[in-house]
């Protein structure tokens, strides 16, 4: 027998509609769930879902370093050093009006011609560093062992005898000193001469006087310079005593540096040598501490017209 379809829709109706009201009869659809519920049921549905798989080749947030402060800006490149007029012939004088550049710019000078080839005007720079600047120890020393190299390698500033300028060295000691001292001192002048590059003559002069010293007793002896007139200007007088014949020289050299020294020291417009270092021998700082011009400023004043 066949059911007609009206009846199996009431009754499909009738079903649905039986299980709805069964569940739900019950059921509270108006009022809000609690937030007790609302908490449970977000605990159960967290604790339903899968958890991610953790592993080890996780990127570590990066770790910001110091910057490092920007590096200081270059310095200026420094400009070239000022050689001069390198085409006239050098004069004697030469770069003492450079002296406001100081030890150290003077040596600059020097070096920077020596690198050119200009060796005799290296050699003036050098010289200024000891008569126009004021060297310490370490830069007197390098200017001396300049001075030192190049002097034996260039010719002597004055080569004409005729035109150097004249002095005396005067010496005074007694009749049995006299006659040992002259050639010695005749040997000194030739080397004081040397030094000075040809600019000076030296006319030995010795005065003998009594002798009121026994044959045995240390000996004195008198140094002085003088122009070569009569009425010319001339030096202090600096005394010594001869112990031992074996030091008679270096005790000249050492008297005759000193003298020089003292006479520079008064009257040059330019700085006198630096004092004898302890065991430096005397000889040896009349060629290398006392420059060209300090010879020719020495001479000079002991020619020049007595006040």
């Amino acid at each position: 027998m066949r059911v007609p379809i009206p009846v199996v829709i009431l009754l499909i109706f009738a079903v649905v509609s039986g299980i709805w009201w069964g569940n739900t009869r019950r059921m509270d659809f108006m009022t809000p769930p609690s937030s007790t519920a609302l908490e449970q049921i977000r605990t159960r549905i967290e604790s339903s879902l899968p958890r991610p798989v953790e592993t080890d080749d996780a990127v570590p947030s990066p770790i910001e370093e110091p910057q490092a402060p920007p590096p200081p800006p270059e310095p200026p490149p420094k400009p070239p050093v000022d050689l001069g007029d390198l085409t006239s012939p050098p004069l004697l004088h030469d770069y003492k009006s450079r002296a406001d550049l100081g030890a150290d710019g003077l040596i600059e000078l020097a070096t920077e011609l020596e690198k050119k080839g200009e060796f005799q005007r290296g050699l003036l720079a050098w010289e200024r560093v000891m008569d126009s600047a004021k060297p310490d120890e370490a830069q007197s020393a390098l200017a001396i062992s300049a001075i030192q190299r190049l002097r034996p390698t260039l010719p002597d500033w004055n080569t004409n005898r005729q035109l150097a300028i004249q002095v005396t060295l005067h010496a005074g000691t007694g009749k049995r000193l006299a006659k040992t001292l002259t050639p010695i001192l005749e040997e000194v002048a030739r080397t004081l001469e040397t030094s000075s590059a040809g600019i000076i003559q030296v006319k030995v002069k010795v005065t003998a006087g009594k002798t009121n010293t026994a044959a045995n007793e240390p000996k004195p002896v008198a140094l002085w310079f003088a122009g070569p007139d009569k009425k010319s200007p001339s030096t202090d007088v600096l005394s010594f005593t001869m112990d031992s014949p074996d030091t008679l020289r270096v005790e000249i050299y050492e008297t005759l540096f000193l003298i020089i020294r003292g006479h520079l020291s008064r009257t040059a417009t330019i700085r006198p040598p630096g004092a004898l270092k302890a065991g430096e021998d005397p000889q040896q700082a009349l060629h290398s501490r006392v420059t060209r011009l300090s010879w020719s400023s020495f001479a000079t004043s002991l020619n020049s017209p007595p006040p």
